[in-house]
Formats: C-alpha cells, sequence, structure tokens
C-alpha cells in the first residue's frame, strides 16, 4: 500500500501536465496538448507529438515549405524540392526552379507538341521569329515553308534537285510566263528569248536555228552591197 502510494506520488511529479507521459518523453511537460502521439498540425511552430521533426516541412524532404520563407515550392510532396530530377512536359516543377515545363529549350516558346507554337523545343535557336538560314534543312523560324525553296515561289532549288533556276526571284520557275527581250530564262526552260524588230517574232537565244539566221542575213547583206 505504501509503495503504491509512492508510485502515485512519484508519477504525478513527473507528469506535470497531467497527459499522462513525464519527461523527458513529453517534449512539454507544461502543456497537456503537447506528447509523443498528439495529432501535431503543420506550420504553427509546435512539434505537438514530440517527433522532432521540422514543422515547415511536412514532406520531411529536408526543405521548408516556399509559403513559410522556405524554398520548397510543394511541401505535400518529397518528390519536388530544390535539387529534384524535373521531367519536362508532365506539368510539375519538380526542382521548384519556376521555369515553364512545357519550353524544354528556354527559349520562351511552349512545344508545339504540347499546344504551344514551338517547332524544335529542343534546340533554343529554333522558335517563332527566329532566323531561318535556307538550304540548311532546318525550319529556323517554324514557319512550316520549304527550306529549300528560298523565294517562296513553290519551286525547290536545282541546287538540290529542284527546278527553280533562279531560287533567289519568285518570278522565275517552271511555267513562269518567259519576257522576250530582256535575256532572263524565267520558265526555267534553259533558253532566254528576244523578240526580233523587224519580225515581231520571238528566237530562242543561244539555240542553232537564231544563230543560223542571223548568219544568213548578214551574209545576203553583203551580197546586196556588192551588186551595187
Amino acid at each position: 500500500m505504501i509503495f503504491l502510494l509512492w508510485a502515485t506520488l512519484s508519477w504525478a511529479a513527473t507528469d506535470a501536465d497531467g497527459d499522462g507521459f513525464a519527461a523527458p518523453e513529453d517534449c512539454d511537460d507544461l502543456d497537456p496538448a503537447i506528447f509523443p502521439g498528439a495529432p501535431d498540425a503543420w506550420y504553427d511552430g509546435v512539434d505537438a507529438d514530440c517527433a522532432g521533426n521540422d514543422d515547415y516541412d511536412a514532406d520531411a524532404d529536408g526543405y521548408r515549405s516556399a509559403e513559410y520563407s522556405g524554398d520548397d515550392c510543394d511541401d505535400a510532396h518529397a518528390s519536388v524540392r530544390p535539387g529534384a530530377a524535373d521531367v519536362f512536359y508532365d506539368g510539375i516543377d519538380a526542382d521548384c526552379v519556376g521555369n515553364d515545363d512545357y519550353d524544354a529549350d528556354g527559349d520562351g516558346f511552349d512545344s508545339a507538341i504540347y499546344g504551344g507554337d514551338d517547332c524544335d523545343d529542343h534546340e533554343y535557336t529554333v522558335h517563332p521569329g527566329a532566323e531561318d538560314a535556307p538550304y540548311d534543312a532546318v525550319d529556323g523560324d517554324c514557319a512550316g515553308d520549304d527550306d529549300y525553296d528560298a523565294d517562296g515561289d513553290g519551286f525547290a532549288t536545282n541546287r538540290v534537285g529542284g527546278d527553280d533556276c533562279d531560287d533567289a526571284d519568285p518570278a522565275v520557275h517552271p511555267g513562269a510566263p518567259d519576257v522576250p527581250g530582256d535575256l532572263v530564262d524565267q520558265d526555267c526552260d534553259g533558253e532566254a528569248t528576244a523578240k526580233n524588230a523587224d519580225e515581231g517574232s520571238e528566237d530562242p537565244q543561244g539555240c542553232a536555228g537564231g544563230s543560223l539566221t542571223g548568219a544568213a542575213l548578214l551574209w545576203g547583206a553583203r551580197r546586196q552591197k556588192k551588186r551595187a
């Protein structure tokens, strides 16, 4: 009987707040709401369950919540924290850098695959409005045009097997009107035309027929002069 009385008095002396736990197991023996196993609300600065963890790091990833002066942008998921591996295009800023998860190359344009207008989201120099050098097989400005049709006339340059004989002039291409007298092969058929002033007919320049006709006219003129 004496022993039980002593034990009761001894317990009461070490459990000051009467919550059933004595110090040092009870990390705050003056507050009955604080004891091992007690409900612990995050972000109030109180270690109510005496677990010894950081009250501002709910996911226990070692980083405090950004809402309470920390740098963890999602304190409910341990996989989201500064320095974590960040997979693009999943909508999660896993490393808390704050960048656009749909702009992998960081050029300011979202990937066209995910609703943006960047046709190559792995190349910083390729995006709408970028400089587009012709003939390099790269659609630098994401315009969707033919990189081997610099003048935009619908015909690829003959440098790469196309049939546009002047890819710097949109008026020169197969089927274009061939203007007589300008010595330009607008229709890319290999011949430029000139107009004869006396007959109004067109003669292809550089062909055998045109050369023979000119020679015949010159010979006739010389014979006429001798007769005179």
